[in-house]
């Protein structure tokens, strides 16, 4: 039996699993894009931590977890 997902944001029409997947498939695709760009992951990690204040540790995860979210979460 195949479960409908759904998503409410802010009071909203509920979002679709078809965009979801998309949007998820469009983020995955540009962090390989990011990962690709030529600069060192320590770099990225380094511009993203002067830009926010983040813990270097914290935007780390972030990044594994990026990659790893078209794997994680679409079938295609």
């Amino acid at each position: 039996m195949k479960t409908k997902v759904t998503v409410k944001q802010d009071e909203q029409e509920p979002i679709a699993a078809e965009i979801m997947a998309t949007a998820i498939i469009e983020i995955a695709a540009a962090m390989e894009k990011l990962s690709n760009s030529g600069l060192k992951r320590k770099a990225i990690v380094a511009l993203i931590h002067d830009t926010s204040g983040l813990r270097k540790g914290d935007i780390e995860l972030v990044l594994n977890n990026l990659e790893a979210l078209r794997t994680t979460w679409c079938t295609r």
